[in-house]
């Protein structure tokens, strides 16, 4: 057998110039499906309106191009307070809790109710929870 060593090389020579496809109208044979209509607006919804609203009317007074000059100046509350003055009364109303009995608890655990709770894991949780120490955050006491 012959092997043939000639090879052709096809090239793509397109039929058209590159662009987008040019619309072509169907057959006239064919009827196009007639538009559907929607139920006209009943009374249940009010007539837009085109248009703007109208402009306010200019109030007399000083332009804006005048400054009014008065003798007033700006308000200076004289109850400001510094904020150190507000952090101590902050501080206080939270004292005053404590000492009305309103605490705010936390549970700390001991480190030996830690270690039997991990070492004998059930049985060790009744351990774990017999070591315990309550504490307020704010006053510091036990509780």
């Amino acid at each position: 057998m012959p092997s043939s060593d000639n090879k052709t090389t096809l090239a793509f020579t397109p039929a058209e110039p590159a662009g987008p496809p040019v619309y072509t109208p169907p057959p006239s044979g064919y009827a196009q499906p007639a538009p559907q209509q929607y139920p006209s607006q009943g009374s249940g919804y009010a007539p837009q309106q085109q248009g703007y609203a109208p402009q306010p009317q200019a109030c007399p007074g000083p332009s804006p191009s005048q400054p009014e000059l008065s003798g007033h100046q700006p308000q200076s509350y004289p109850s400001q307070r510094s904020a150190a003055q507000v952090g101590e009364e902050y501080r206080a109303q939270l004292f005053a809790q404590c000492a009305q009995g309103i605490h705010q608890p936390t549970t700390k655990y001991g480190v030996c109710g830690i270690i039997t709770a991990v070492v004998c894991f059930p049985i060790g949780l009744i351990c774990l929870f017999t070591d315990t120490e309550q504490k307020c955050d704010r006053c510091g006491i036990k509780l």
